[in-house]
């Protein structure tokens, strides 16, 4: 990353347990927002909870993303982090940030009932997959 998109920042292991636990919290809430048929809140929800957990792993790592244009550094990150692998995931997630960006300083725009569902299947596979690799880092840790 350059220009100084990243900061270091040491964040303990009980601090990015709580980011992950507000990602959790998120997801949650957008499955009861679906229910009730809120589907901008739900696309919303579903958006913050993989940003969240996108930022405890840039935290599990020492760093944080500066405070201007954060969204962006962060997605960023984890294309750069995870590579062509996951390139799908990014783009989809890169599409829910300017939507998301449009629903709260744009007018006009609709989030389809799919879209919402759609929303909250991406965002519980990326926290599984980051989650995943959080552990992976902490283990790789342990036996140093």
């Amino acid at each position: 990353m350059e220009n100084g998109e990243l900061q270091l920042k040491m964040m303990s292991q009980k601090e990015v347990d709580g980011v992950l636990a507000k990602a959790h919290k998120l997801l949650k809430a957008a499955s009861i927002l679906i229910k009730e048929d809120v589907d901008e809140s739900t696309f919303k929800e579903a958006y913050d909870a993989m940003i969240l957990v996108s930022r405890a792993l840039i935290f599990s790592l020492g760093y944080k993303p500066r405070t201007i244009g954060s969204h962006a550094i962060t997605i960023n990150f984890c294309e750069l982090y995870f590579g062509p692998k996951i390139k799908a995931v990014i783009n989809r997630f890169k599409r829910m940030r300017e939507k998301r960006n449009y629903l709260i300083y744009g007018a006009g725009i609709m989030i389809s009932k799919t879209e919402a569902l759609n929303a909250i299947s991406s965002a519980k596979d990326f926290l599984s997959m980051i989650e995943a690799e959080i552990f992976k880092k902490r283990k790789q840790k342990k036996l140093i």
